[in-house]
């Protein structure tokens, strides 16, 4: 359970509302499903970042941007406070959030018309577009124990300013239940629960950036350098403090942030008292030089100068199709097809396995029904019923007696994401970034002795925040968000304010953004006119494919991990004949070889093994025509579909590379192909 520290402490302002919106959806429903299954046990990862701000909302110091805004009246909202709320107020997941409050997907549909923009809504529109859009982020718990938001949802329209403002109360209240009901778990012995570096820096940057090339040499570093040891340091020390203040005990566990390991990683957790850590299957099998899926399924130790540190390595495939896959399954289909690989592991292993399964705790479950509440209910159950199965916590291992630890001379350094760093350095907008830190880090190190000690900790602060990972995720081409421009603009904010503390002058490039907010950063470009290209493998003339549309999939919008894509960009289109053609393209394509791509389009699933040919085949009365060379080309004949589900999924030798969208799928829609684009 994992947030950024969003808060500005020298403007006293909490400039995005993500904790306060996961902590009324996620972060109390998530253990609530555990509990019902007293025979189950699961670890939580909560982040010091994230606990230190959910604080700030019960001690009232948080001074939440977005949400003081929602507390006025919307009669008295200026013309740009109003255009700050468009930029959240439909920021639910569509299918799972918005569609089931009727009047909420009204207003939706209203937004998304054609040439219609927020200006368009009345006052009393956007008082019940406040309402809808908290009630949409409220969890299974709030909706079946709150009498507040079970009266809300009843009313679905209509609501007064009195009503907008019990609701912030009241969720507000809400709040105060979450940490010690992580408490009231844990001292039943039902979950554990670890932590993370304090700000959720990556640890080996800061001890030593040559890590990265450690992990991947061919990296570009940046140009400039400076040292962080200490601050990786404070990270840690800062994290046990304040665990053992709120939890009255010191952590036993650590998730590194993003799973980021190193020697000098473990040997400065293990200096802190940690005696257990988690990272990835891919660092063990760079470790070992061996990607013998068994090998994975035991626990490992690393002795270090300051002691020995156990180590847990997540099963890749397990943990991604609860964070992935299973959100297009059955609850009852999802659960079973979970329960039968971990049968298949244990008839093939020649001794009792250990299967580590380790995922992002927040941001999956608006991709599910209900927030994954029926998939949790049913896998719950059916692992209860395995009798030669158990769940156990992390800190339990030790103490079983036919698991045996196998000590591990050395560890690489990488990340869960690929093994390597590459999410949050080596690209010129990450390199950027960090360069832009650097400079504020020499001239710190110019005037930190001259500082009294009251400035020294605020902004020592703020170079741990700086130092946060989030910033850099969203920097670059791996991921997309429609607010990375706030990202950028907030981890800029940081470093003007450590210069501003130092009494310094605040350097000219650090004003300017390193992304910038512009259509260039579309996810979907729609489709402009008829399209009628060869269907050859290549984009074989630029003209061919000039009006279609076009959608980038490295920036989907997503937190999770898309950047080992081979397919980077989709294009599509249909002729005047009620053809569809499809481009996939992507630098990796080419050296594919042979693979299987499976396509859905509306809930049916088409499969096409690939070679280096074109090929004319039909399945299920359908009739395609595919190519493969610089890209992948399909034509769909005879499609009369105005707006279809589209999604795809790419095997190699049966294993599954790539799926697009990660969650949910996305719609190709040709309903009012041109009403935007007449010609004059």
């Amino acid at each position: 359970m994992h947030q950024p520290y969003y808060k500005d402490d020298c403007t006293n302002t909490t400039l995005m509302p993500w904790v306060f919106l996961h902590a009324i959806k996620d972060y109390y429903d998530i253990p609530w499903y555990l509990e019902k299954f007293p025979n189950i046990k699961a670890t939580f990862n909560l982040v010091p970042s994230l606990l230190t701000q959910i604080e700030g909302y019960l001690n009232g110091s948080a001074n939440d941007k977005f949400l003081e805004m929602l507390k006025k009246d919307v009669n008295s909202l200026r013309l740009d406070e109003k255009s700050f709320l468009s930029e959240y107020l439909f920021l639910a997941n569509e299918q799972h959030m918005v569609n089931p409050l009727p009047r909420y997907y009204e207003l939706l549909l209203k937004y998304k018309a054609p040439d219609s923009s927020f200006e368009i809504f009345s006052n009393e529109e956007i008082l019940e577009l406040e309402v809808l859009f908290l009630l949409a982020w409220c969890g299974n718990f709030l909706r079946e124990s709150n009498e507040l938001v079970k009266a809300l949802l009843k009313q679905e329209k209509n609501y007064s300013e009195k009503q907008k403002n019990d609701l912030i109360n009241e969720l507000y209240s809400f709040l105060s239940e979450l940490i010690p009901y992580y408490k009231k778990l844990q001292d039943n012995k039902q979950i554990d629960i670890s932590t993370t570096p304090f700000y959720h820096p990556i640890l080996p940057l800061l001890i030593d950036r040559q890590s990265a090339k450690e992990a991947r040499s061919d990296v570009v570093l940046p140009t400039s350098s400076a040292k962080y040891e200490d601050f990786a340091s404070l990270q840690v020390t800062s994290a046990v403090d304040y665990f053992e203040k709120l939890f009255d005990k010191k952590p036993k566990g650590f998730w590194p942030s993003e799973g980021s390991v190193s020697n000098k990683t473990i040997s400065l957790l293990s200096s802190h008292g940690v005696q257990w850590a988690c990272t990835d299957e891919e660092i063990l099998s760079k470790t070992l030089n061996n990607s013998n899926k068994e090998l994975l399924y035991k626990p490992y130790s690393l002795k270090t100068e300051n002691g020995k540190v156990n180590l847990f390595f997540r099963d890749k495939y397990l943990s991604d199709l609860i964070g992935f896959d299973y959100s297009k399954k059955s609850a009852k289909e999802a659960a079973s097809d979970f329960v039968s690989h971990l049968k298949n592991i244990y008839l093939n292993a020649s001794s009792s396995p250990l299967v580590p399964v380790i995922l992002d705790g927040e941001n999956a479950w608006e991709f599910y029904p209900n927030n994954a509440q029926d998939f949790f209910e049913e896998l719950y159950k059916l692992l209860d019923e395995q009798a030669w199965c158990e769940t156990v916590l992390f800190d339990e291992v030790p103490q079983i007696e036919d698991l045996k630890f196998t000590e591990l001379s050395s560890l690489n350094s990488g990340s869960w994401i690929n093994g390597n760093f590459d999410i949050w350095i080596g690209s010129p907008e990450k390199n950027k970034a960090w360069e832009l830190l650097d400079l504020t880090k020499n001239s710190f190190d110019e005037v930190k002795n001259s500082l009294d000690e009251q400035t020294l900790q605020k902004v020592e602060k703020e170079f741990m925040i700086a130092l946060g990972s989030d910033w850099f995720w969203w920097y670059g081409d791996d991921h997309y968000t429609e607010l990375n421009h706030q990202f950028d603009e907030q981890f800029r904010a940081h470093l003007k304010n450590v210069f501003e503390l130092m009494n310094k002058e605040v350097p000219r490039e650090i004003f300017v953004p390193i992304v910038k907010k512009d259509a260039a950063n579309q996810v979907n470009i729609l489709q402009k006119d008829f399209i009628s290209p060869v269907v050859d493998g290549n984009m074989s003339n630029y003209f061919e494919w000039l009006n279609c549309g076009r959608m980038d999939i490295k920036k989907e919008f997503s937190t999770m991990d898309s950047s080992s894509s081979v397919i980077e960009y989709l294009y599509y289109g249909v002729d005047r004949q009620n053809n569809l053609y499809l481009y996939l393209e992507g630098n990796k394509v080419q050296s594919l070889g042979e693979f299987e791509l499976r396509v859905t389009l509306e809930d049916k699933i088409f499969i096409f093994d690939f070679k280096k040919k074109l090929q004319t085949i039909s399945q299920n009365g359908t009739y395609f025509d595919l190519a493969f060379s610089k890209g992948i080309e399909i034509k769909v004949y005879d499609f009369k579909l105005k707006k279809v589900g589209f999604s795809f999924e790419l095997f190699k030798k049966k294993k599954k590379i790539q799926r697009y969208p990660l969650y949910d799928e996305t719609v190709l829609d040709f309903e009012n192909l041109f009403l935007k684009s007449w010609y004059i």
